[in-house]
Protein backbone atom coordinates (compact mmCIF):
# COMPACT_ATOMS: atom_id res chain seq x y z
CA UNK A 1 0.00 0.00 0.00
CA UNK A 2 1.46 3.35 -0.94
CA UNK A 3 0.60 6.76 0.40
CA UNK A 4 -1.84 8.39 -1.95
CA UNK A 5 0.44 11.42 -2.31
CA UNK A 6 2.75 9.20 -4.33
CA UNK A 7 -0.11 8.57 -6.76
CA UNK A 8 -0.56 12.28 -7.44
CA UNK A 9 3.19 12.86 -7.68
CA UNK A 10 3.48 9.97 -10.15
CA UNK A 11 1.14 11.59 -12.65
CA UNK A 12 2.50 13.57 -15.58
CA UNK A 13 1.22 16.91 -16.80
CA UNK A 14 -0.81 16.29 -19.92
CA UNK A 15 -2.56 13.28 -18.43
CA UNK A 16 -6.28 12.58 -18.50
CA UNK A 17 -7.10 10.56 -15.38
CA UNK A 18 -10.36 8.66 -15.06
CA UNK A 19 -11.62 8.10 -11.50
CA UNK A 20 -14.54 5.66 -11.43
CA UNK A 21 -16.49 5.43 -8.19
CA UNK A 22 -19.71 3.84 -6.87
CA UNK A 23 -22.35 6.01 -5.26
CA UNK A 24 -21.34 5.22 -1.66
CA UNK A 25 -17.64 6.01 -1.95
CA UNK A 26 -17.27 9.65 -0.83
CA UNK A 27 -15.98 11.26 -4.04
CA UNK A 28 -15.77 14.52 -2.11
CA UNK A 29 -12.98 13.00 0.00
CA UNK A 30 -11.01 12.18 -3.15
CA UNK A 31 -11.39 15.84 -4.13
CA UNK A 32 -10.17 16.82 -0.66
CA UNK A 33 -7.02 14.71 -1.10
CA UNK A 34 -6.46 16.13 -4.58
CA UNK A 35 -6.86 19.71 -3.38
CA UNK A 36 -4.60 19.23 -0.36
CA UNK A 37 -1.88 17.70 -2.53
CA UNK A 38 -2.14 20.50 -5.12
CA UNK A 39 -1.98 23.16 -2.39
CA UNK A 40 1.11 21.55 -0.86
CA UNK A 41 2.83 21.80 -4.25
CA UNK A 42 1.74 25.35 -5.02
CA UNK A 43 -0.62 24.22 -7.78
CA UNK A 44 -3.98 25.84 -8.45
CA UNK A 45 -7.18 23.84 -8.84
CA UNK A 46 -9.66 24.60 -11.62
CA UNK A 47 -12.94 22.67 -11.34
CA UNK A 48 -15.25 21.93 -14.25
CA UNK A 49 -18.64 21.84 -12.50
CA UNK A 50 -21.18 20.04 -14.66
CA UNK A 51 -24.86 20.40 -13.77
CA UNK A 52 -24.20 21.62 -10.22
CA UNK A 53 -22.27 18.52 -9.14
CA UNK A 54 -19.47 20.44 -7.43
CA UNK A 55 -21.65 22.39 -4.95
CA UNK A 56 -23.17 19.08 -3.84
CA UNK A 57 -19.69 17.68 -3.14
CA UNK A 58 -18.72 20.84 -1.27
CA UNK A 59 -21.84 20.54 0.88
CA UNK A 60 -20.80 16.97 1.65
CA UNK A 61 -17.39 18.16 2.86
CA UNK A 62 -18.90 20.93 4.94
CA UNK A 63 -21.38 18.52 6.54
CA UNK A 64 -18.36 16.49 7.71
CA UNK A 65 -16.69 19.61 9.07
CA UNK A 66 -13.98 19.58 6.40
CA UNK A 67 -12.90 22.75 4.52
CA UNK A 68 -13.26 22.38 0.74
CA UNK A 69 -10.33 24.69 0.00
CA UNK A 70 -10.06 27.50 -2.50
CA UNK A 71 -11.00 26.61 -6.07
CA UNK A 72 -11.74 28.36 -9.33
CA UNK A 73 -14.78 27.00 -11.16
CA UNK A 74 -16.13 26.84 -14.69
CA UNK A 75 -19.84 26.06 -14.57
CA UNK A 76 -21.21 23.91 -17.38
CA UNK A 77 -24.99 23.81 -17.28
CA UNK A 78 -26.88 23.99 -14.02
CA UNK A 79 -26.57 27.27 -12.18
CA UNK A 80 -28.97 26.93 -9.28
CA UNK A 81 -26.19 25.90 -6.89
CA UNK A 82 -22.78 27.53 -6.67
CA UNK A 83 -19.45 26.89 -4.95
CA UNK A 84 -15.93 28.22 -5.44
CA UNK A 85 -14.94 31.28 -7.45
CA UNK A 86 -16.82 31.08 -10.75
CA UNK A 87 -14.91 32.52 -13.70
CA UNK A 88 -17.11 31.33 -16.56
CA UNK A 89 -20.48 29.81 -17.39
CA UNK A 90 -21.58 27.86 -20.44
CA UNK A 91 -24.56 25.84 -21.59
CA UNK A 92 -24.33 22.08 -21.29
CA UNK A 93 -24.98 21.39 -24.99
CA UNK A 94 -21.87 23.38 -25.93
CA UNK A 95 -19.71 20.85 -24.13
CA UNK A 96 -20.24 18.21 -26.81
CA UNK A 97 -18.94 20.40 -29.68
CA UNK A 98 -15.93 22.71 -30.16
CA UNK A 99 -16.37 25.62 -27.78
CA UNK A 100 -14.35 28.80 -27.96
CA UNK A 101 -15.88 30.12 -24.75
CA UNK A 102 -14.36 27.29 -22.73
CA UNK A 103 -10.95 27.67 -24.36
CA UNK A 104 -10.95 31.42 -23.75
CA UNK A 105 -11.72 30.86 -20.07
CA UNK A 106 -9.01 28.29 -19.43
CA UNK A 107 -6.44 30.25 -21.45
CA UNK A 108 -7.00 33.29 -19.24
CA UNK A 109 -6.68 31.09 -16.17
CA UNK A 110 -3.45 29.55 -17.45
CA UNK A 111 -1.89 32.92 -18.20
CA UNK A 112 -2.43 33.95 -14.58
CA UNK A 113 -1.73 30.66 -12.80
CA UNK A 114 0.47 28.35 -14.88
CA UNK A 115 0.10 24.58 -14.54
CA UNK A 116 -2.87 23.28 -12.58
CA UNK A 117 -5.00 20.32 -11.52
CA UNK A 118 -8.37 20.14 -13.27
CA UNK A 119 -11.01 17.94 -11.61
CA UNK A 120 -14.13 17.49 -13.75
CA UNK A 121 -17.23 16.51 -11.78
CA UNK A 122 -20.76 15.60 -12.84
CA UNK A 123 -19.99 14.35 -16.34
CA UNK A 124 -22.14 11.26 -15.67
CA UNK A 125 -25.12 13.59 -15.14
CA UNK A 126 -24.63 15.04 -18.59
CA UNK A 127 -24.06 11.71 -20.34
CA UNK A 128 -27.45 10.44 -19.16
CA UNK A 129 -29.06 13.27 -21.16
CA UNK A 130 -27.07 12.68 -24.35
CA UNK A 131 -27.79 10.62 -27.44
CA UNK A 132 -25.09 8.18 -28.53
CA UNK A 133 -23.92 10.66 -31.17
CA UNK A 134 -23.63 13.45 -28.60
CA UNK A 135 -21.81 11.08 -26.25
CA UNK A 136 -19.26 10.24 -28.94
CA UNK A 137 -18.84 13.93 -29.71
CA UNK A 138 -18.14 14.57 -26.03
CA UNK A 139 -15.47 11.86 -25.97
CA UNK A 140 -13.89 13.35 -29.08
CA UNK A 141 -13.71 16.72 -27.33
CA UNK A 142 -12.15 15.13 -24.23
CA UNK A 143 -9.54 13.33 -26.35
CA UNK A 144 -8.50 16.67 -27.84
CA UNK A 145 -7.10 17.74 -24.45
CA UNK A 146 -5.08 14.57 -23.83
CA UNK A 147 -1.42 15.60 -23.84
CA UNK A 148 -2.08 19.22 -22.84
CA UNK A 149 0.93 19.55 -20.54
CA UNK A 150 -0.39 22.60 -18.76
CA UNK A 151 -2.75 20.53 -16.64
CA UNK A 152 -3.61 17.15 -15.18
CA UNK A 153 -7.34 16.50 -15.59
CA UNK A 154 -9.30 14.17 -13.31
CA UNK A 155 -12.70 12.99 -14.50
CA UNK A 156 -14.70 11.78 -11.50
CA UNK A 157 -17.47 9.52 -12.82
CA UNK A 158 -20.20 7.70 -10.90
CA UNK A 159 -20.00 4.24 -12.43
CA UNK A 160 -23.41 3.20 -11.03
CA UNK A 161 -25.12 6.00 -12.96
CA UNK A 162 -23.25 5.27 -16.19
CA UNK A 163 -23.77 1.51 -16.05
CA UNK A 164 -27.51 2.00 -15.63
CA UNK A 165 -27.85 4.50 -18.49
CA UNK A 166 -24.90 4.48 -20.94
CA UNK A 167 -22.77 1.39 -20.13
CA UNK A 168 -20.69 1.79 -23.31
CA UNK A 169 -19.39 5.17 -22.12
CA UNK A 170 -16.87 3.91 -19.55
CA UNK A 171 -15.03 1.43 -21.83
CA UNK A 172 -14.74 4.12 -24.50
CA UNK A 173 -13.46 6.63 -21.96
CA UNK A 174 -10.99 4.10 -20.52
CA UNK A 175 -9.48 3.77 -23.98
CA UNK A 176 -8.94 7.55 -24.19
CA UNK A 177 -7.70 8.10 -20.63
CA UNK A 178 -3.98 7.88 -19.91
CA UNK A 179 -4.61 6.63 -16.37
CA UNK A 180 -7.67 4.70 -15.17
CA UNK A 181 -8.44 4.27 -11.47
CA UNK A 182 -11.22 3.05 -9.22
CA UNK A 183 -12.13 4.71 -5.92
CA UNK A 184 -14.28 2.73 -3.51
CA UNK A 185 -15.08 2.15 0.17
CA UNK A 186 -13.81 -1.02 1.83
CA UNK A 187 -14.92 -1.20 5.45
CA UNK A 188 -13.49 1.87 7.16
CA UNK A 189 -10.99 2.56 4.37
CA UNK A 190 -11.17 4.35 1.05
CA UNK A 191 -9.22 2.61 -1.69
CA UNK A 192 -7.74 3.89 -4.93
CA UNK A 193 -6.68 1.16 -7.39
CA UNK A 194 -4.76 1.95 -10.58
CA UNK A 195 -5.90 -0.24 -13.50
CA UNK A 196 -4.09 1.65 -16.29
CA UNK A 197 -1.26 4.14 -16.07
CA UNK A 198 0.98 6.26 -18.27
CA UNK A 199 3.60 5.90 -15.54
CA UNK A 200 4.38 2.15 -15.25
CA UNK A 201 5.42 2.66 -11.63
CA UNK A 202 1.77 3.35 -10.76
CA UNK A 203 0.29 0.39 -12.62
CA UNK A 204 -1.50 -2.04 -10.33
CA UNK A 205 -0.84 0.04 -7.22
CA UNK A 206 -3.41 0.22 -4.44
CA UNK A 207 -3.62 3.16 -2.08
CA UNK A 208 -5.65 3.06 1.14
CA UNK A 209 -6.66 5.77 3.56
CA UNK A 210 -8.83 5.37 6.64
CA UNK A 211 -11.88 7.60 6.67
CA UNK A 212 -10.99 8.56 10.24
CA UNK A 213 -7.70 10.08 9.02
CA UNK A 214 -9.62 12.94 7.42
CA UNK A 215 -10.77 14.00 10.89
CA UNK A 216 -7.49 13.52 12.76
Amino acid sequence: MGKIESFFSGLKFGETVLVEYPSNSYPELFLKLLHDYASSRGLHVLVDDILDAYPVLVKGLKSMGLPPGETVVIKIGGGRLEAGTIISRMEVDKYSIPFGHYMNSINKFREANGRYFNPVVGIHRMVTLFSEREMLSLLTTISYFVGDDRRVSFYLINEDVIESSKPVFLPLFEEIATTVTEWYLDGDELVLVVHKAANPELLGKEYRVKVSEFFG
